[in-house]
């Protein structure tokens, strides 16, 4: 089973090497990496099981969009070795946002627990035994529902959250990538009065 894909050497640089990856490592590391420019943007294509999911498809569009709009300032975050980790991304943010909508459904089902009551109230054949068993078994799927949707909803969450950092979408990501300026040199004494004394000469 292959391993993730290495970070982008420039955000592994931003946090100051950890690897302690040597010169030679890191210059093989960036000419191994294709960044994705706006004119390769404009080409990618998106894999199929996005383009068919509502959701991840309009994620999709709205983060190529960020990464173009990065791009024509000549920041390019996004390389060939990221459109896998964006595409799953966008599907995982599809799958995110369906269990919060059923978290919701299951949520309700609790709250509007007097709607059950009143049915079964109105129901004359029902009697008492029928009535708790039923009863206990509504607030048992609820329950149970509500702490295996909150668990996905936790793993997924963490998932996103790992992928936001890989494809600079959070804004920490954005800041480490944004190449700091260069500070000048602070030229020792005899420098400065050379280049003084060398200008006036010629």
């Amino acid at each position: 089973m292959a391993g993730r894909n290495a970070k982008p050497v420039a955000l592994h640089l931003a946090e100051g090497n950890p690897n302690r990856l040597t010169k030679e490592q890191i210059q093989q590391r960036k000419d191994a990496e294709v960044k994705l420019g706006a004119q390769d943007l404009k080409k990618l294509k998106k894999p199929g099981y996005v383009s068919k999911d509502k959701i991840a498809n309009r994620i999709w569009n709205e983060l190529v969009k960020e990464y173009k709009s990065a791009a024509d300032q000549g920041v390019e975050l996004l390389t060939s070795s990221d459109v896998g980790t964006l595409a799953l991304y966008c599907k995982t943010f599809s799958e995110y946002e369906r269990l919060l909508v059923q978290y919701q459904r299951l949520e309700n089902i609790v709250v509007d627990e007097h709607i059950l009551d009143e049915y079964i109230g109105r129901a004359e054949a029902v009697d008492e035994v029928n009535y708790k068993a039923l009863r206990y078994l509504s607030q048992l799927a609820s329950i149970e529902g509500i702490l295996k949707i909150e668990s996905a909803i936790n793993k997924k969450m963490d998932m996103l959250l790992k992928m936001q950092d890989r494809l600079f979408l959070n804004p920490l990501a954005k800041v480490k990538n944004v190449p700091k300026p260069k500070k000048e040199e602070k030229k020792s004494a005899m420098a400065q009065f050379l280049n003084r004394r060398g200008s006036h000469g010629s």
